[in-house]
């Protein structure tokens, strides 16, 4: 069956502020695609966005959509950064990367509720395999999971985490049976040539669970 995009909205409608939705993308430009779905979404249920920009994904984004021919300058989504340099959307937010994650962690959780406190949020969490590429350590690694499953349940974001799952497989400590243990929703993006497909590897409505939808490139680009 192929994904419509009244079939995906309904299903961002009915997933709860509180929840936490980790999308393992193992395609070239499913990040991409899922953001500016994500974004569109949002701006047509006239909700405000916050994105997690860590180590400069978000301008990969953008020039990976503007190859695709989708102009999006993300002027009107507040952004925290964590590290990185070149700077999309409207930034409210920097945190410089320390050798210790706690340090960097308090300070984004600070800048974060700071943001939730103004009101309900979608929330995409960008570039972790790039966070989690610089733990070295078992208990940098618990911590920075251990941040993540403390917004669990905030009613003040709907959480969207997209993760390039080629990539964190790779890494010293792979977060993903974790992330997978604290997420209520689980999806993986798979495919190539322009067509994919959506996975829900776990959902808390049955009638999604272990259903696969196709996908077309050209045509969510026309949504």
């Amino acid at each position: 069956m192929e994904m419509t995009k009244e079939m995906l909205f309904e299903i961002i409608d009915k997933t709860p502020f509180g929840d936490l939705v980790l999308i393992e993308d193992e395609t070239s430009y499913g990040s991409a695609i899922a953001t500016y779905v994500f974004v569109r979404y949002a701006r047509e249920k006239g909700l405000k966005i916050m994105i997690d920009d860590n180590l400069d994904t978000l301008f990969l984004i953008k020039k990976q959509l503007e190859f695709l021919g989708v102009q999006e300058d993300f002027s009107d989504i507040l952004v925290i950064k964590t590290g990185g340099k070149m700077d999309v959307g409207r930034v409210v937010g920097r945190i410089p990367l320390e050798t210790e994650p706690v340090i960097y962690l308090s300070r984004y959780e600070s800048m974060a509720n700071e943001v939730f406190s103004k009101g309900k949020y979608m929330n995409i969490v960008l570039g972790l395999e790039r966070l989690f590429a610089f733990l070295q350590e078992p208990i940098e690694f618990y911590t920075v999971i251990s941040s993540i499953q403390g917004f669990l349940g905030n009613k003040s974001r709907k959480a969207f985490y997209i993760i390039d799952k080629n990539i964190v497989s790779n890494l010293k400590f792979n977060p993903i049976p974790e992330l997978e243990e604290i997420a209520t929703t689980v999806v993986h993006i798979k495919g190539k040539y322009g067509r994919g497909k959506i996975i829900f590897e776990k959902t808390p409505f049955i009638e999604l669970l272990g259903k696969g939808f196709e996908v077309s490139l050209e045509r969510v680009l026309q949504w």
